[in-house]
């Protein structure tokens, strides 16, 4: 996985609904992984074009660092940095659980123990709302001991109408039962830009457009139900997307002895565990290996990043500039080719890894650009739609309450 959307409905009141019902406040969160900030208008995009016109668009949206897909859906709906909820990679050691994470571990991604933080389905649960996921990182889990009312396994092999015909599902419960908080997730455009060009692949154009039509999917669903005008819509991505090539490689084991440290994770940050013995050896060893990889201890992680208080991050921290990948020679030697296409993860400010923001509805002032702002402040903006109480976080509502009519 890596770049990534979301889209937040928030629906307000259904009175005037062909149902003839009132919702309490609504949201609907939805990623496009992997949707870059440019994406936009690339491709035949009418349903996002139709929220743009009539309502708000950022800039870009900046993830957090790394600019990977867990760490930054977990970011979303905690707002906090990953040093504060703990999902630090998409791979990572606990050294107190002596246990390794993986995305594709189930047994990791369902543990609660990895997942920090207070995530939006268990703030409003614990506020006595209903929550529902249709897929989103953590979600799977019981954090506090809770996983939203009503979950689902992730399969990227669900088609996009039936997701969207299981929120609409959720929307037509009885009020007692209706979630007012629910996420949906979107992999296309994340899984098209890993592997063609994504600044030219005519494949990333049409994952755009089946995203885009998933969209509008969920707006037809909407305008049957008479709702459209009560909705307020966001959407974001997670991080963007920039090309890499087999001859922008670092092959550390130039430089170091692979055998003398616990490599947790490698490209395009390397994250590196020494032997007790070996810790300054191969700092200064890597320090100076390739203009193209800054090398930190954990302490001196630039405190832009946000990237030092956690023990899951690791002692020293090799970061790629961007398009440059990490490996060993026996990984590369065997295939070149997989350092072709796209990726992300690296400095959260670079361009290329910025994400969308478009809302529209009720909420939102029309007709308004803003500028860049971070991903960590979504927590609290969906926690002011829904009237809950933020758990303590690193985001503030102040700083996007430029773009809210009131």
């Amino acid at each position: 996985m890596t770049i990534a959307v979301v889209l937040l409905v928030s629906l307000t009141f259904l009175s005037a609904g062909k149902q003839g019902r009132q919702l309490d406040p609504t949201v609907i969160l939805i990623s496009l992984d992997g949707f870059r900030w440019d994406f936009l208008g690339r491709a035949e995009t009418p349903n996002l074009d139709r929220l743009v016109e009539r309502g708000v668009r950022a800039e870009r949206l900046v993830p957090v660092f790394p600019s990977l897909t867990f760490p930054n859906h977990y970011s979303m709906v905690t707002g906090l940095h990953p040093e504060n909820h703990g999902i630090v990679s998409n791979t990572m050691y606990d050294p107190v659980l002596d246990a390794r994470f993986r995305i594709g571990d189930r047994d990791a991604v369902t543990d609660g123990r990895w997942w920090g933080g207070e995530p939006l389905w268990v703030t409003a649960q614990k506020q006595g709302q209903i929550a529902a996921s249709f897929f989103w990182p953590g979600s799977e889990a019981a954090i506090q001991g809770i996983r939203p009312n009503f979950w689902k396994r992730f399969d990227s092999r669900i088609p996009h109408r039936a997701r969207v015909a299981q929120v609409m599902e959720w929307l037509d419960l009885a009020e007692r039962e209706r979630p007012t908080f629910i996420t949906l997730y979107f992999s296309d455009v994340d899984h098209e830009a890993h592997d063609n060009d994504p600044d030219t692949a005519p494949e990333v154009d049409a994952a755009i457009a089946r995203v885009d039509s998933a969209i509008g999917f969920l707006l037809a669903g909407l305008d049957e139900r008479g709702i459209t005008d009560q909705v307020n819509i966001i959407v974001v991505s997670d991080h963007g997307m920039a090309g890499r090539s087999p001859d922008r490689v670092i092959l550390v084991d130039d430089y170091i002895n692979i055998g003398d440290a616990n490599v947790i994770d490698w490209t395009p940050n390397i994250a590196l565990r020494p032997d007790e013995n070996h810790v300054d050896e191969i700092y200064r060893a890597l320090k100076g290996a390739s203009p193209h990889l800054k090398v930190y201890r954990r302490e001196e992680i630039p405190e832009r990043f946000h990237y030092r208080d956690n023990p899951r991050i690791t002692p020293i921290l090799g970061i790629a500039d961007e398009g440059w990948s990490i490996s060993s020679h026996g990984y590369y030697d065997s295939r070149p080719d997989r350092f072709e296409g796209g990726t992300h993860g690296w400095d959260n400010q670079a361009l290329s890894m910025g994400g969308l923001f478009v809302a529209s509805g009720p909420a939102f002032r029309n007709g308004l650009v803003v500028s860049p702002f971070q991903n960590i402040h979504i927590y609290e903006l969906i926690c002011h739609v829904l009237g809950l109480e933020p758990a303590p976080n690193d985001g503030s509502i102040d700083s996007i309450r430029v773009m809210l009519r009131r």
